[in-house]
Formats: structure tokens, C-alpha cells, sequence
């Protein structure tokens, strides 16, 4: 099913449109770089929802292409992907999307990282739709995203309506977990607990909180809408004013199912981590930053970890996923 107008506007309104940011001039940037197989870039992660980014956070986005190979090499062509551009469009065909890292100098003189997911249009829709293959894709754009670049206006629909359905997706997964009675900010934040819960992260449990405070201007005027239409096609209830319960409630299958589906979507996020340190120029770097400021810990490797990262690093990581939430 489409998404509802009533949604899709609600999505649109808060998604196309926002004013100039450094996030818009890095998505130029990399049209530049990426050429006319660039067809539309979306911004989100917590330079988006502000959620505690600190100076070395990178700008998360979706960047979709029209071609993997045509991509990587206007990007290799302008020194912007160190890796063969053959190999990188391999892996990100097998398993979409690659991540890859590009840095580049604002207009006034400031350094700003991309970090890019790079998927095909194809692939972006169909991860946003029942169709889907894991939860990657809706893990992320449930939450407030930003189309900054689209390449044509066929492209901005197709994306918009991608991005309406992926909050209306949110019922299907979340809603075996839903207690008996909610308003929209207990909808939010067992969504975000559930999807965070689903992925192996390196942030602490807490985050889905932080993530809470950091979006309720965005998360509570969109999903009322989506509550609201949930309401109008019988699959909700209102017990009072604002107050939900599940019309249906979740069989032992509906649970089953989605707990099939989120251990499967943990899979083959391991496998991407292996296939990211081919694609992510300087992978180690960067992974250290975001655990020093995840854990507020000054990490240090030994040279023998910085040598033989696969190798070595593993007992360290360990410790870190058995400790983080301390």
C-alpha cells in the first residue's frame, strides 16, 4: 500500500525544503565528485537530529545512485575513493549499501566528512517497502532524515514517498511490542528501543533516549499523523483523547516472524562490517572516534593492534560490546 497523503505531507514538509546547511553543501560536493550518476542524497544521523555529535562526527547520508560503477569511478577520477572502483561497485551490488568516507573543504575553509551509504534508486525503494531484505534501511529513516540533493523531480517523489513509507512500515515491526495503552511518544520511543535492540551498535542502550529528547519536535507531529491514519483503517483504537491500544494484537507468529527477521538483519550487518573495511578509507580511525565518543574514554591500541587490526583488535571489541552500556 502507498503511503497515506496525509502522511507523505507530513514527511514532506519537515524533509524537502530546509534551509542551506553544511549538509547541502557537502551532497553538492559530492554531485561534483560522484557525477550524473548521482541521483539523490538523504542526510540523517546525529548531525541531523542533533543528537550529542561532538567535532569529529561525520554527516551520515544516503547517497543514491543510478549506476554503482559510473559512481566510483567519477569519484576515483577526482580523487575521491582510493580503492579500484571495479571492486568497490562488486561489493556494493553483492550487499547493498557499501559506506565509504569523503572528506572535503567547505566554502569557508572547514574540513566536513561525509559518510556515505551508497545504494542504487532500485534498492533504496525496495528497502523502504515490504519487500525489504533486512532493517537496515528502516532502522534509519523512521527517524528525521533531510532530502538535501535530488537529482530531477521524478527522483525527489519516488524518495519522498520512500521516506513516508518507511514511518508507516514502523507498525509492522514494532507493533508486537507496543504496550497495551500508548500516545504517540511511547509509540516513539518503543520503536526506536525495538530497532535499536534489533542492530548490534556501538552506542549504550540509553541511546534510544538520547535519540527521543534530541527528535520530539519531528517524531511527535509526524507519528500522530501515522497514528491517526493507523486509527482510520481500524488498526488502532483510541481508548481517550490521544491514547491507543492495538486493535489486533500480534499472534505468536507475527513475533516469531520478526524475531526471524531481525536476527537475519543482524547477519548480514556483520557481513557488511567485514566488506567495510574494504570500501572505508581509513575504517580504523574512524571506528576509534566514535568509540571514544560513545564511551567517553580515551582508547589506545598497540602498535601490533594498528598492525593487524583483523587479527588482533577482536578481544578489544569484545569488551567494549560486553561494557558499553558502563
Amino acid at each position: 500500500m502507498p503511503p497515506p497523503d496525509a502522511l507523505r505531507e507530513a514527511v514532506r514538509g519537515r524533509v524537502w525544503g530546509a534551509s542551506r546547511s553544511d549538509a547541502a553543501d557537502l551532497a553538492s560536493g559530492l554531485r561534483e565528485r560522484g557525477g550524473e550518476s548521482l541521483a539523490a542524497v538523504v542526510f540523517f544521523g546525529s548531525r541531523k537530529s542533533r543528537a550529542n555529535p561532538d567535532a569529529w562526527s561525520a554527516h551520515d547520508f544516503f547517497v543514491i545512485v543510478r549506476g554503482y560503477r559510473a559512481f566510483y569511478d567519477s569519484l576515483r577520477a577526482h580523487g575521491a575513493l582510493r580503492r579500484p572502483s571495479w571492486l568497490v561497485a562488486a561489493l556494493n551490488t553483492l550487499l547493498p549499501p557499501n559506506q565509504i568516507g569523503v572528506t572535503m573543504t567547505l566554502a569557508d575553509g572547514r574540513s566536513a566528512r561525509a559518510k556515505c551509504a551508497v545504494t542504487s534508486l532500485d534498492t533504496f525503494l525496495r528497502e523502504t517497502s515490504s519487500g525489504r531484505h533486512d532493517h537496515f534501511f528502516l532502522g534509519r529513516l523512521c527517524q528525521q532524515t533531510e532530502l538535501v540533493l535530488a537529482a530531477d523531480d521524478p527522483v525527489r517523489e519516488q524518495v519522498l514517498d520512500a521516506l513516508a513509507q518507511a514511518h508507516m512500515l514502523t507498525y509492522d515491526w514494532a507493533r508486537p511490542w507496543l504496550p497495551e495503552r500508548f500516545d504517540v511518544d511511547e509509540y516513539c520511543r518503543n520503536m526506536l528501543r525495538v530497532s535499536y535492540a534489533a542492530e548490534i551498535r556501538p552506542e549504550s542502550s540509553d541511546r534510544a533516549r538520547a535519540l527521543i529528547e534530541a527528535q520530539q519536535e519531528y517524531l511527535r507531529p509526524v507519528y500522530g499523523v501515522l497514528l491517526r491514519e493507523l486509527q482510520r483503517a481500524g488498526d488502532l483504537v483510541e481508548r481517550e483523547p490521544g491514547v491507543f491500544s492495538v486493535a489486533r494484537p500480534a499472534s505468536r507468529w507475527d513475533r516469531l516472524r520478526l524475531s526471524v527477521y531481525f536476527a537475519w538483519s543482524k547477519v548480514r550487518a556483520t557481513v557488511r562490517w567485514a566488506k567495510y573495511v574494504v570500501t572505508f578509507d581509513d575504517w580504523l580511525e574512524f571506528i576509534l572516534r566514535k568509540a571514544r565518543r560513545h564511551s567517553g574514554q580515551d582508547i589506545e591500541l598497540t602498535p601490533r593492534e594498528r598492525r593487524l587490526p583483523l587479527v588482533f583488535l577482536w578481544p578489544r571489541v569484545f569488551r567494549y560490546f560486553r561494557h558499553k552500556d558502563r
